[in-house]
């Protein structure tokens, strides 16, 4: 299940949309009773500089650089901690 962020259509003609045309690509922070907002301009097409062979190649990269004893360990602190849990007594 994924988490698609709400996607809400402003109308270019609004004010909040003719703010939104004069903003140089920084971030514009919207504030409604007290709580803030941060607005960032999406990228168009966010896979469209992905390359798949530069990801295999960071992959071969960073393999190997866990001993396999590394791994075992940091899958049984893992686990230990399923088992045990790891919220304070006080939390839900």
């Amino acid at each position: 299940m994924s988490n698609a962020p709400l996607t809400i259509t402003i109308d270019p003609d609004s004010e909040l949309g003719r703010a939104l045309d004069e903003t140089d690509g920084s971030p514009v922070v919207l504030l409604r009773a007290g709580a803030r907002f941060r607005v960032t301009r999406d990228p168009d097409d966010p896979w469209a500089n992905y390359d798949p062979d530069k990801v295999r190649a960071g992959l071969r990269k960073f393999a190997g650089m866990l001993t396999p004893e590394e791994g075992e360990r940091i899958k049984e602190t893992i686990s230990r901690g399923r088992e045990e849990g790891t919220r304070p007594l006080d939390r839900p």
